[in-house]
């Protein structure tokens, strides 16, 4: 069993759907933060969960992002399982960027 911390970047090039971070297999996430930032006034960021397949889909969060400040799209610890993912939606293209930072557990023998 091997713990892996990681962050993932990220910048939205549109306005649609956007992928963050897919939970590897045979591994469980703990997300720690999920901090965007954008560079226009106001920006309309909004976080989902999907399980595997995409069979249901949760709105975790929507946050109005003010020129150049930072904020949290989480208010704690979110658990993802095997496959599920993370997606992000802003309203504005090239204006939001960010990091996920997240802990693997990943459960093969090693």
């Amino acid at each position: 069993m091997a713990n892996i911390y990681k962050n993932e970047m990220f910048t939205l090039a549109n306005t649609g759907s956007n992928l963050m971070y897919t939970v590897p297999d045979d591994t469980r996430a703990i997300v720690k933060t999920i901090q965007v930032q954008s560079n226009v006034s106001n920006a309309i960021v909004t976080l989902s969960a999907h399980t595997a397949g995409n069979a249901v889909v949760t709105i975790v969060g929507t946050q109005v992002v003010s020129t150049n400040t930072t904020e949290n799209l989480l208010k704690g610890p979110m658990i993802l399982e095997e496959s599920e993912f993370l997606s992000i939606v802003a309203n504005t293209a090239n204006t939001t960027s960010g990091i996920i930072s997240v802990l693997e557990i990943n459960r093969n023998e090693q």
